[in-house]
């Protein structure tokens, strides 16, 4: 492509599967591609989720290693990229999450201790599931 054309660069499930040189290289390279304004989206499984980091991201023997939402916002600052935003994808199923006691099956008396434990519940299940993926988005700047 001509250097300066593009108006948008997306990679679904693409990075994960590339070295750290590689991937520091594909941001250059579509920083170089895109024109003033263009826009490069990249998304990934989410590493902040214990669940995707310990589990699922390795059901897939050809991925190489996670990408950190800040190691990328990194590399897209480095590369120039503006008006960079972490969009948060996917999240996991209630289902498929930590139970939430119902506080109005609970005597009076119970209700408060119950709601600080789902408050903690929340925050231990946010760093278990939160989103199993995300995507990186940049824009670069006009001139």
């Amino acid at each position: 492509m001509e250097e300066g054309s593009l108006g948008g660069i997306v990679s679904f499930h693409v990075i994960e599967h590339l070295p750290i040189g590689s991937l520091d290289r594909l941001v250059r390279l579509a920083w170089r591609a895109l024109r003033p304004g263009g826009v490069l989206i990249l998304e990934t499984p989410s590493p902040l989720s214990v669940v995707v980091a310990a589990r699922n991201f390795w059901l897939d023997p050809t991925h190489v290693r996670p990408v950190h939402p800040e190691s990328l916002k990194l590399l897209y600052e480095l590369a120039g990229f503006t008006r960079i935003e972490r969009l948060d994808l996917r999240p996991f199923p209630a289902a498929e999450r930590l139970p939430e006691i119902d506080l109005a099956m609970l005597p009076e008396s119970a209700r408060l201790l119950a709601d600080q434990v789902n408050r903690l519940r929340d925050q231990l299940d946010d760093i278990l599931f939160g989103e199993q993926d995300f995507g990186m988005v940049g824009v670069k700047p006009e001139r």
